[in-house]
């Protein structure tokens, strides 16, 4: 009867180990994983005030830096909201030109940045995969260094509080309501 009990808890343990081995290989992030997670920062000493702005004023400050940013590129990004964060651009393939609009919907972080998620693409009338549309944009525009994208995550991080700004401003993201048209920004002057 000994016999029967140590083997049944040796089995047993080995199981458990085998489950917790399991367990800890899968939720163990890889080594060039970087999560887009809200960086928990300080607050920014100054002083601050929010602004509530709408769609369209939005809209046309983003695409302000957004251009004065991509300068230099010959392939065009353009940010519009409605229901959604659109960003639209166009790809040159074959002496074709084919449009591209991706929708995003959008959530404020906790560090004041703005996570866009992806909800559609349309290229044309092609059916691409939103993860595959997100490597095209990736590698074909050199897109500003305030926007980071994610494939995998079907994510596009915009890092409000990265945009270079004059001297001594910065900007975090408070909410982005685009269904009641109300987006609040808090803008900091640093002494």
């Amino acid at each position: 009867m000994k016999k029967w009990r140590m083997a049944f808890i040796t089995l047993l343990a080995i199981n458990l180990l085998a489950i917790l081995g399991i367990f800890m290989y899968v939720t163990t992030p890889a080594a060039d994983y970087s999560a887009f997670g809200a960086v928990k920062r300080d607050q920014i000493e100054g002083n601050s005030l929010m602004v509530r702005t709408t769609k369209a004023d939005f809209e046309g400050i983003a695409n302000t830096y957004i251009q004065k940013e991509m300068a230099d590129s010959p392939v065009p990004l353009t940010l519009s909201l409605n229901g959604a964060v659109n960003l639209s651009t166009e790809l040159t393939v074959f002496t074709q030109t084919l449009p591209i609009l991706l929708k995003f919907n959008p959530y404020v972080q906790e560090d004041g940045n703005l996570l866009l998620k992806q909800q559609s693409v349309e290229i044309g009338m092609l059916d691409i995969p939103p993860e595959s549309a997100l490597k095209l944009l990736r590698d074909s525009v050199e897109l500003p260094d305030f926007m980071e994208v994610n494939p995998k995550q079907n994510e596009v991080l915009l890092k409000l509080t990265e945009i270079p700004l004059e001297d001594g401003i910065s900007v975090r993201a408070s909410s982005f309501d685009l269904e009641e048209d109300d987006i609040r920004l808090e803008v900091t002057v640093r002494p």
